[in-house]
Formats: structure tokens, sequence, C-alpha cells
């Protein structure tokens, strides 16, 4: 057989020939045969010609009515909640424009501020009428805890005994720990035919750091089979499908919380990692449920930072009672929350361990982390590491790596400083302000984010260091009625604190409480 022969030639031939005629260059203006670079150019211009951009307009078209939307009905609406600063003036709530809205939400971890029953209550409070007399049982309880042998022969020594009273009167006692004991057997209880794992306590009552009145902080384990070991590469933690089960999980628990008549204000809240809270009613606790792949890594550094340094739980205790009583501890008030409190401490003992001539004198420590924290820097601009101890700002995170664990902590700070610079650009001063803390699990996070008044948390250092400097001067010697310095500071009402010590251990039952 010849493949010359009519037939297949016939075959041969018209393929080609319909083939030229459907990519012929009169069809498709946008192709030159001879130049690449002209092709391309060609196509982009029309690719740009084809392009819908929907452009938000700031002002209504002429003849167009709009109906008016009140402000507390607007999607970006916050409630206006004055916040004095170093100056005494006071934030302002920015109405959100259409083209602003997705920039804000980039920050919106900044600017939104939970509901207070989704966090710890504010049990020690500042009292305006206290201004001299801070030595009755209602403004200084802790006075009780001293007992005669806590003589001092100066006003630092019995301020150092001041503080350790105070950490020994809001540690929990042994009966109210009895109670915290009985309501999580009671919670896991709960929680056990539901989760696919055990429950774990984390926060401060699993390490060691509560108070009387701390939350009570559960972890429900969640598997991710995509985050195996065995992966190289592993996708992020908290993307969306993982979002969705979390809070899949969540609302699951939630129906037997709402269901419990010993539980009120079962809600769920946060978006990127979502928290089921709940309130106690005999107890009045506050309840919180997380969930994750493990447990954060921050806990096992905080519990060793307690063991390492004797003196961190006196001082977390005194700067916290000092923060509660000004109304700027936790998120739910912008204030710091008690994970960054700590940090912020262990970088200040790791700073200046040189300069403390007595390492176990709790109040020279407290007095001197008041004076570097109140007068000696600047936290609006700068930022705060732990590992290894430094302040940084734009000029050091610009310096030199020195090794792949440098350069990632070195990433992480230039991240971290970026983010409070673009929101300044941008117009949000809180934001840009805010408080900053380099985790040092992950150097990318911000453990003071939900801190914007910076400015106030200096100004009540350094306007409790002054006080106290004040208080000692004119220490006179310890005698019957033991004079307060401590509550020079404070000037705190302990009296809510006290009610809820005692509800604590004597629970109502929860059809008694409305």
């Amino acid at each position: 057989m010849r493949l010359s022969s009519p037939r297949y030639s016939r075959i041969s031939l018209k393929s080609p020939r319909k083939i030229r005629v459907t990519t012929s260059s009169f069809q498709t203006p946008d192709v030159f045969a001879n130049s690449l670079q002209k092709t391309l150019d060609a196509h982009r211009t029309s690719n740009r010609a084809r392009l819908v951009r929907k452009v938000y307009p700031r002002t209504p078209a002429a003849g167009l009515w709009r109906p008016e939307i009140p402000l507390e009905s607007r999607p970006q609406y916050q409630q206006a909640t004055p916040l004095a600063t170093a100056d005494n003036s006071t934030e302002t709530i920015v109405e959100a424009t259409p083209g602003r809205r997705r920039r804000d939400l980039k920050n919106r971890d900044a600017t939104v501020q939970p509901t207070p029953n989704q966090h710890e209550d504010t049990l020690i409070r500042g009292s305006e009428s206290i201004v001299g007399d801070c030595d009755n049982a209602r403004n200084s309880p802790w006075l009780s805890f001293m007992s005669a042998s806590d003589a001092a022969d100066n006003a630092t020594t019995f301020l150092n005994w001041e503080i350790l009273a105070l950490e020994q009167y809001l540690t929990p006692t042994s009966q109210e720990q009895a109670c915290i004991n009985q309501l999580s057997t009671q919670v896991i209880g709960i929680l056990n035919p539901i989760v696919p794992h055990k429950p774990q306590l984390i926060g401060s009552r699993q390490i060691g750091s509560a108070i009387a009145h701390s939350d009570l902080n559960f972890f429900l384990p969640f598997d991710d089979m995509l985050r195996s070991p065995d992966r190289l590469r592993k996708p992020s933690p908290t993307r969306p499908q993982i979002q969705d089960a979390h809070l899949d999980l969540l609302r699951q628990i939630e129906t037997p919380f709402k269901q419990d008549p010993s539980f009120a204000n079962v809600q769920i809240s946060g978006k990127r990692r979502p928290v089921l809270g709940a309130r106690h009613k005999p107890t009045g606790l506050l309840l919180r449920l997380h969930c994750g792949e493990s447990t954060p890594e921050i806990m096992k550094f905080m519990r060793n930072y307690l063991i390492q340094y004797p003196t961190l739980h006196s001082l977390y205790v005194a700067t916290r009672a000092l923060l509660e009583a000004r109304g700027i501890f936790g998120s739910a008030h912008a204030g710091i929350r008690p994970d960054a409190l700590i940090m912020l401490l262990v970088a200040f003992l790791k700073l200046n361990h040189d300069q403390i001539s007595v390492p176990l004198n709790v109040a020279e420590q407290f007095l001197a982390f008041l004076r570097f924290y109140g007068t000696e820097v600047e936290l609006q601009s700068l930022g705060v590491s732990v590992e290894p101890p430094e302040l940084f700002g734009l000029e050091k995170t610009h310096e030199a790596d020195q090794g792949d664990v440098e350069s990632s902590i070195r990433r992480g700070q230039r991240s971290l400083i970026n983010a409070k610079r673009t929101a300044v650009s941008r117009g949000n001063l809180p934001a840009g302000q805010r408080l900053c803390i380099q985790d040092p699990t992950h150097h990318m996070n911000d453990l003071g984010r939900s801190c914007i008044r910076t400015a106030e948390l200096q100004n009540v250092f350094a306007t409790a260091y002054q006080q106290l400097c004040d208080a000692t001067s004119s220490w006179s010697g310890a005698h019957e009625n033991k004079p307060s310095i401590l509550g020079a500071a404070l000037r705190a009402d302990f009296d809510p604190l006290n009610a809820f010590r005692e509800r604590l251990v004597s629970p109502k039952p929860a059809s008694l409480i409305t």
C-alpha cells in the first residue's frame, strides 16, 4: 500500500487547511506572528479594557435619596467608652466608610472590646474616697495576715511584708479550692459525653498563678489530621475549615450548658478563635472553654518562669491588684491580659537582674518595676521581648541576623512593629500605640494586643511609684495600728471581692438566684 494514494492524500490535506483557517491572524488581531512582546502587550491592554471594578462612591449621586441609618445600627458601631490618656484626651468613635471596612477588619482585635460577661470580674475596685485613710479592714484587708513577727526597721522592709501579705490574702484558701475542684468535676461530667478527648484544665489555675476570683478555663483537644507530625509542611491551625469545626463542637456543648439551670450567660464569642463562656450561678465563677490542637505552649513557659523567679507571683499579684483597682486589667477593659502581665514582669526581671541588690526583696523589685515601665521606657512605640530579653523598635529589627533562631525572632519583631506603623498610617491610633509583647513561643504573635490603653498603663505605674515613694519617705515606723504603705498606691475597695469569696464557699441553689 502506498501512502501517496489519493485516499490518504485527501485526508491529510483537509485537516491542516481547517486549522489554518480557524487560527488566521485576521480573526485574532491581538496576535502578532513575528513579535511575542507585541502580542503580550496587546493582550494586557485588552484585559485591562475588559476589567470591571466595583467603586463605592463616598457621596451619593445627584437626585439619589438614601435613608439615614442610625449610628447604633451600623455594622461597625461600637459603644463609646472614653479612654483617658496621659494628656487627658479621649478616644472617639470614627464612622467606618465602605472603603475602609476591609482595612478595619484587620485590626478588629485591637478595636473591638468584648463584653464583661465573657471575662474575669473586676472585684478589686478603685475608690476615690480613699485618700489618706488606708488602715481599715475594708481598704487594707491584707494587714490582718501580718503577724507581730513581721516587724520592720525601715519602710522598704515593711512594704515587702505588705506585698507578701497581699499575696497570701488573694491566694485561694483550701475551702475555696475545694469548691473550684467540685465545679471542675461538674463541668467535665457535662463535657465527657460530647467531646472526643478528655477536657484539660488550663490557664492561671493550672500553672499556679491564680488568685481568688480568677476564671476557670478548660481546653478541648481537637484532632487535626492534616497537621500530623509526619508532614513536613503543615496547614494553618486557624484555617476556615478548622475554625468551622471548632465552632460546631462549641455549639454542641452550648446546648447542655443552656439547659443546665446552674449556668447563665452561655454564649460563644470570638471569630478567629471561638470561645464558649458561661457563668456558674451558685458561685458566680466565669467558665471558658477553648478548642485547639494542643494546649498553649505559653503555659509551659509561664510555669517555668514561676519556678525560676521566686518573687514573680508576688509581683504579679501586687501589680494585678493595682491595675484592677485602676480599671485597666483584662481585655474586657482594653487592658493587659494575665499572660501578658507575667511576660512583662519576666522581661523586667531579666533586663534588670544586675541592678537589684537584694534578689528576694519583693518591695525593691516592685518599686523598680513601676519606675522602669512608668518613667524610663516608652511602650507606645517600643516592643518588649522575653526571649531574648530586650526592648525593640524599628532600628533594632533591622540589625544583622545571627543564625536561624535570631532570624525568626527578628522577623517577628519586624512584623509586630510594622503592624503598629501601618495602623498609625491608616489613622488607627489605638492599634498603633497598643502594648506590644512578643510571644516567646510564636514570634509573630503579640501578647499585648488587647491593651490599647498603653499611655494610661504607664501613667498608672508612674503614679503608683510616686505614691509609694512618698509613703515610704513619710513612714514613721510600724506601730500598733500598722499604717499601710501599699494601700497608699492601691486605694481600692475590697468589699466586692470579699462578698464573692463568701458566695464561693457558701453557694446558693441555682433556683434561688435570679
